[in-house]
């Protein structure tokens, strides 16, 4: 290995600013991503339901996704977040030093997860077994799946750092048309069993899951090939580089942050998985599947929206100057308050018509849907106020955060606890419990944005920055009492009726967009310049 392999001090080819404007003008690529993700996991779910049914549906998508993301979120979340601090741009040498530094951490995960996949494999194998068949099949297939995935990790870190969005959303575009494919045939192959169920129900959807593994890794070491501009099998060669006067395949720094972040993770892993846990312990099959389902449903424009602007964020918090890291904090604010007055308004009210016209009448889903849309709006604004804590977070404060972190938790589990085996809520009352925590989350979350503002005496954003336009609120306002009457008044019970109450919140739902599209210009100006990545924001923010 030559001396300019093993630089530290490598010329970058883009500024500070330029990555992070880049990242989020990038991200409409991951947002096209999750349009199709979600569309395409909404059709195979409803579908899958109608033949499987709610007990099978359960199972996979709660105790097996638990145990699938488990494994992936402890073994690559801390390395992950840590490699977003590695400095230094990419010189000549194929590969750099830089990516070389992160190519030998990004190995580590593939190691860590063989490791908990074996570990937490013999504990759901003896942790009982439901009575759907192939449970045990079914179960190897989500663990051989789940360390499949993680091979990707090199390649998906390079992406990464290189911004390549649209090659991550082929890639995963790819994986989940697998996915549905392989669900679909293995669904067809199954006979029915003595209860008249399809026999393979279980195990196809998690043939599909190993499906989804091993396209991903096929197409990212497919479209990576061309990008590197090196052999593909480099980024699976840990070579040492030289930090300081030390030839090291991880530096110190590195390791110690990774370290951390691992904590982090397995605290944020409870927090956002607390809800799988506790369904796991205390609700039958079915119930899991009521919450899964609607889960599914629910969180489209979570993911569509959410995890895209949250994945941008952290590459601007990590990477930024303070005034862009403000006129961030206070964009992306704006924009969960606006998402919220349509969430609440047309997911809440109008979800339970809908759901009877793609086959699900079951109360139980239509309440906890509703339920769900008015607590989508604390989900956007908790991730990205946590995007922001965690990376531009000390260590110490990092530990703050773990331990307020591992409070809400407890208060989560409690009452989810409580829902489910004292007051026979159901999955109505893990929202409910999801809610709280999540409000718990956002106060610790503001308190420190508050305290960070103030050591680097930044001025606090107005109230009136951050919520909506008095004329939106009351374009809201006026629809959600339109909406709340129509449905009072009229019996919804014909498709004919459903599809009259649906064309109604249609006209107030463009009402409200209008009233947006009306008295939002300033917002939609930044917004617009964010996704094209020309926006200045150093005059923005002063």
């Amino acid at each position: 290995m030559s001396n300019e392999d093993r630089r530290l001090d490598i010329q970058e080819h883009a500024t500070p600013k330029q990555q992070p404007i880049s990242a989020f003008a990038g991200a409409q690529y991951l947002m096209g991503l999750q349009v199709f993700v979600r569309l395409a996991t909404f059709s195979t779910n409803a579908i899958v339901v109608r033949l499987t049914g709610l007990t099978a549906f359960g199972v996979a998508s709660v105790r097996f996704e638990l145990l699938l993301s488990t494994i992936l979120f402890l073994s690559r979340e801390g390395v992950r977040n840590a490699l977003l601090r590695v400095e230094g741009g990419d010189d000549k040498q194929k590969p750099s030093a830089r990516e070389q530094r992160l190519i030998n951490a990004a190995l580590l995960p593939i190691g860590t997860g063989a490791v908990l996949a074996g570990a937490l494999y013999a504990i759901y194998g003896g942790g009982g077994a439901s009575s759907v068949p192939y449970y045990a099949e079914s179960l190897a297939v989500y663990v051989l799946a789940a360390w499949i995935e993680l091979l990707v990790e090199p390649l998906y870190v390079l992406s990464r750092a290189r911004v390549l969005f649209q090659l991550q959303a082929r890639g995963d575009a790819a994986a989940v048309s697998a996915r549905c494919i392989v669900v679909a045939l293995a669904l067809l192959a199954g006979s029915k069993d003595s209860d008249g169920e399809n026999k393979f129900r279980l195990l196809a959807l998690a043939l599909g899951q190993l499906g989804y593994a091993v396209a991903l890794l096929i197409s990212y070491a497919w479209l990576m090939r061309v990008q590197l501009g090196y052999p593909l099998l480099s980024c699976y060669k840990p070579r040492r580089v030289l930090v300081g006067s030390t030839s090291v395949y991880i530096d110190q720094n590195t390791r110690s942050l990774a370290v951390a972040f691992v904590g982090q993770s397995l605290v944020k892993h409870i927090l956002t998985q607390g809800d799988s846990m506790v369904m796991t312990r205390f609700a039958d099959d079915r119930e899991m599947g009521v919450y899964a389902l609607v889960s599914s449903y629910a969180s489209i424009p979570a993911r569509i929206l959410f995890l895209p602007l949250e994945e941008a964020a952290r590459m601007v918090f990590a990477q930024s100057d303070v005034p862009t890291a403000l006129h961030m904090l206070t964009t992306l604010a704006k924009l969960q308050s606006l998402l919220g007055c349509i969430s609440c308004v047309f997911g809440g009210l109008y979800a339970p018509v809908f759901l009877p016209l793609i086959g699900q009448s079951d109360p139980a889903i239509a309440h906890t849907l509703s339920a769900y849309f008015m607590y989508l709006p604390l989900l956007g604004l908790n991730g990205f106020l946590e995007a922001f804590a965690h990376t531009t977070g000390t260590r110490r404060q990092l530990g703050w955060v773990n331990a307020w972190m591992v409070g809400c938790s407890a208060t989560y589990i409690m009452l989810s606890i409580m829902m489910l085996d004292s007051w026979n809520m159901g999955s109505l009352g893990m929202v409910l419990a999801n809610m709280a925590n999540m409000s718990l989350r956002i106060c610790y979350c503001c308190w420190f944005a508050y305290k960070w503002l103030k050591a680097h005496k930044q001025p606090l954003p107005k109230p009136s920055s951050l919520a909506p336009h008095p004329a939106v609120i009351l374009t809201s306002s006026v629809a959600a009492a339109l909406s709340t009457v129509a449905l009072s008044c009229f019996t919804v019970t014909t498709t004919t009726a459903r599809l009259a109450v649906m064309l109604l919140g249609s006209v107030l739902g463009l009402a409200v967009l209008f009233s947006i599209w009306r008295f939002e210009q300033p917002f939609i100006r930044v917004a617009m310049e964010l996704r094209s990545g020309k926006v200045s924001f150093d005059k923005k923010s002063k």
